[in-house]
């Protein structure tokens, strides 16, 4: 796994991504110290990735030696898509498929994921599924799989739960519809229904900050902390392949739907569309294996 290249891949992600979202406009001047401090890294891999975007036509040099971009956010969407996927990506989506399907025990020695998935030194996988609630440490050197959504009965339990709780976040009297906030994802989910292409991360990734949005609206930190949970558990339905792209792109139509409502000042509507959307999620499982 050559480390180096993974970084100049991820930050160049990161730089189309910004752009895909707009904190980043056309014509905007990319300036390597802020850049290098927005993303954390050293001027010298930031360099790298910043000639990788340019090479992809995403900026262009302007007058002297500054960097510009030249990108529209639905041009750096297409790059996102053309991308190839990190070394470390591939290995952490394959052991989470892997516990997903039973082929690994839910407590692991770090030793047995080195030598199970050839894992040097220096790799940020464990810690990466760490950071995503895949995985926990446990005592010592080893590492323990979170519960997950694994089979038909948990994942109607959840639904259940989340049944109980996001629509009747909405009709808290501590719900504060944050306009601008909405403005932003709604802008991202019309760009992903009038997108030519569909990728899965990005739908999901879409799904659950709109749904962390809403927890969020409630200003209630016990709403906020359950639903940040619910999207921790169905990560790993993403790794697995097993989330449908058809449901995803109905449910982008559905939050839009919640939005309309909401932006109508009507929160007894909005949650009536969460409602039926939480119903309809449910009623169009993942194929789990017996």
């Amino acid at each position: 796994m050559d480390s180096k290249t993974d970084l100049q891949l991820r930050l160049v992600r990161q730089l189309l991504t910004k752009i895909v979202d707009g904190a980043f406009e056309t014509g905007a001047h990319l300036r390597e110290i802020e850049l290098s401090q927005v993303f954390g890294v050293s001027r010298t891999p930031l360099r790298a990735a910043l000639a990788k975007v340019t090479e992809l036509g995403a900026a262009e040099r302007g007058w002297g030696r500054g960097l510009y971009v030249k990108a529209t956010p639905e041009v750096a969407e297409q790059m996102l898509a053309s991308l190839p996927q990190e070394d470390e990506e591939q290995i952490k989506e394959q052991i989470a498929r892997d516990w997903f399907e039973g082929q690994i025990p839910r407590e692991v020695s770090e030793s047995y994921f080195r030598s199970r998935y050839g894992l040097g030194k220096k790799s940020r996988v464990l810690e990466l599924l760490s950071e995503e609630g895949v995985i926990v440490r446990s005592p010592g050197y080893g590492w323990q799989f979170e519960p997950t959504l694994n089979s038909q009965d948990s994942n109607d339990a959840s639904y259940d739960f989340r049944l109980l709780v996001e629509p009747g976040a909405i009709l808290q009297s501590s719900f504060h519809y944050d306009k601008v906030g909405a403005a932003s994802i709604r802008s991202r989910h019309e760009r992903v229904l009038n997108s030519q292409t569909r990728d899965l991360p990005e739908l999901f990734r879409l799904d659950e900050e709109f749904h962390q949005f809403i927890a969020e609206c409630s200003r209630n930190p016990f709403v906020i902390q359950a639903v940040a949970q619910q999207n921790k558990l169905r990560r790993l339905l993403e790794y697995a392949s097993l989330i449908d792209t058809g449901r995803l792109n109905a449910s982008c139509a559905e939050h839009i739907e919640i939005l309309d409502a909401l932006d109508a000042g009507d929160q007894k509507r909005a949650a009536a569309a969460m409602t039926r959307h939480l119903l309809q999620a449910k009623g169009s499982p993942p194929a789990f294996k017996d």
